[in-house]
């Protein structure tokens, strides 16, 4: 019967911690969702170098006097361009204009100055849950010392199962500020 609750313990404390190390690489990662965006092909500046694809050139040379009307020669889908973007709780980049490399924003830059307070309660929640399931953790540790009676182990696994059990009751119910997207 020892070696069982011991084995129970043991497996318990093998899948907190996974759930602890997945959770706290989910929250560091700027990686929560990734992909592409359609966007519209910004206006080419500079000279002509090369066939520049990630923008539009204009038919005329003096692309500052409002006076002229400008031509745009690309329609449908060559006005538009397929950015790679990726997003966490912290960062969010997307690529760059000329498609080289990546332009990353801070979280508190890039939400809308209504929302920041969801997005406050959000990484709260996270931390709370971290914090939550850490802490279930060490009790499950602390209930596999050989040298504590069954009383207390049996105290230390109640105090285990109430923190993990509270850990997965902190997500924010109607929080949608991570399905938005700022760019």
């Amino acid at each position: 019967m020892g070696t069982e609750c011991s084995r129970r313990g043991s497996l318990a404390l093998t899948l907190n911690i996974v759930a602890f190390t997945c959770a706290l690489s989910a929250v560091t990662t700027s990686f929560w969702c990734e992909g592409t965006r359609k966007v519209v092909k910004p206006f080419c500046t500079g000279p002509v170098t090369t066939r520049q694809s990630y923008c539009i050139r204009f038919n005329s040379s003096n692309i500052n006097d409002s006076r002229l009307v400008q031509y745009i020669w690309e329609s449908g889908e060559e006005k538009f361009l397929m950015r790679k973007f990726h997003t966490g709780i912290f960062f969010s980049c997307e690529q760059a204009a000329d498609m080289n490399g990546f332009n990353c924003r801070d979280f508190k830059d890039i939400a809308p100055d209504h929302e920041k307070g969801v997005l406050w309660l959000c990484i709260t929640a996270e931390c709370l849950y971290l914090i939550l399931l850490f802490t279930g953790g060490v009790l499950m540790w602390l209930e596999l010392c050989p040298c504590l009676s069954v009383m207390n182990k049996l105290k230390l696994n109640a105090f285990a199962a109430m923190f993990t059990a509270l850990s997965g009751n902190t997500s924010v119910p109607g929080n949608d500020v991570h399905s938005h997207i700022y760019f």
